[in-house]
């Protein structure tokens, strides 16, 4: 890959880049030869390893602009997840990817994982299991804090929004499961092997923001000074702009997840149905008021 943007190249230069001997460059140089790859060595002051010219062709399977938008996301990825093979990918792209002086077109910055050792360790293993089809034991907890343990065969990473997930089927269940690996306590790799099986289809994150589980039709009232912010929360479709409010109308799983979205929008929200939804919700809001009532004697 190196070769293949440069006209000519020594083995000191190789050796260096590489961190490796020269001697080790020569035998990779062997290799590649006996690989097929037309190569041939240039000697004396000017010498050096350069690819036959009409092999230089391939390197056009993909133009600047092409590579630029490769790199873009790659660069942001590996930085977000110890994935080797993302990694690899990263670097050979970068190998190849011309010194160019354009504008960025492109730039991605996704959201990196947690700093935490536990989180990257996880994934580490998560790599080897998917790699060698080995058993993960996991310590698991859930949404209310209930500690498992699990025994999962990893097939999937999956990152969703800002969260990594492993796919993979859970023993226990006896059947896939998405598990979000900021929840996951502690994560070993057995020496036990699984077969491989056919995946479902579709898989869940390519059911929506649903998952695939039925949704409550949901009517909300919005101060119109959120109206700026709507697009960021709501789709334009659902939303019937009035004088001095918003109407929006929703068909989404009521979780945690759609009450942190509430909250999110309070005391600008207004949960007009239905009902049981609206009382659930002002006890939620009840409770937090009583938690975090003021409390004089303290001062």
């Amino acid at each position: 890959m190196l070769l293949l943007n440069k006209k000519k190249v020594t083995a000191k230069e190789l050796a260096e880049h590489f961190n490796v001997s020269v001697r080790t460059i020569q035998r990779d140089i062997d290799s590649l030869t006996l690989a097929g790859v037309p190569l041939y060595a240039d000697v004396g002051k000017n010498g050096g390893y350069q690819l036959l010219e009409h092999y230089k062709m391939d390197k056009n399977f993909l133009n600047i602009g092409e590579s630029k938008v490769l790199i873009a996301f790659l660069e942001n990825l590996q930085q977000s997840t110890p994935n080797q093979e993302v990694k690899s990918l990263y670097n050979k792209f970068q190998t190849i990817l011309p010194e160019v002086t354009e504008q960025q077109k492109l730039v991605v910055q996704l959201n990196p994982l947690m700093q935490s050792k536990n989180m990257q360790n996880c994934i580490e293993r998560i790599t080897v299991g998917q790699d060698q089809s080995r058993i993960m034991a996991i310590e698991y907890m859930d949404a209310e804090f209930q500690r498992s343990f699990r025994r999962v065969h990893p097939y999937t990473l999956v990152m969703l929004g800002s969260a990594w997930y492993v796919y993979g089927y859970c023993e226990m269940r006896e059947a896939f499961r998405l598990f979000k690996l900021s929840r996951v306590a502690s994560c070993e790799l057995t020496d036990e092997h699984f077969e491989q099986q056919p995946l479902p289809s579709p898989p869940p994150w390519e059911e929506g923001p649903s998952g695939g589980r039925e949704g409550t039709p949901v009517i909300l009232e919005v101060d119109k000074v959120l109206q700026g912010k709507l697009p960021d929360y709501f789709e334009y479709d659902n939303c019937e702009i009035l004088e001095d409010k918003i109407i929006v109308h929703l068909n989404f799983p009521v979780d945690e997840w759609f009450y942190s979205l509430l909250m999110s929008l309070v005391p600008y929200v207004k949960i007009v149905e239905p009902l049981w939804l609206k009382q659930d919700f002002v006890n939620r809001l009840k409770k937090s008021l009583e938690s975090n009532k003021y409390d004089t004697l303290t001062l």
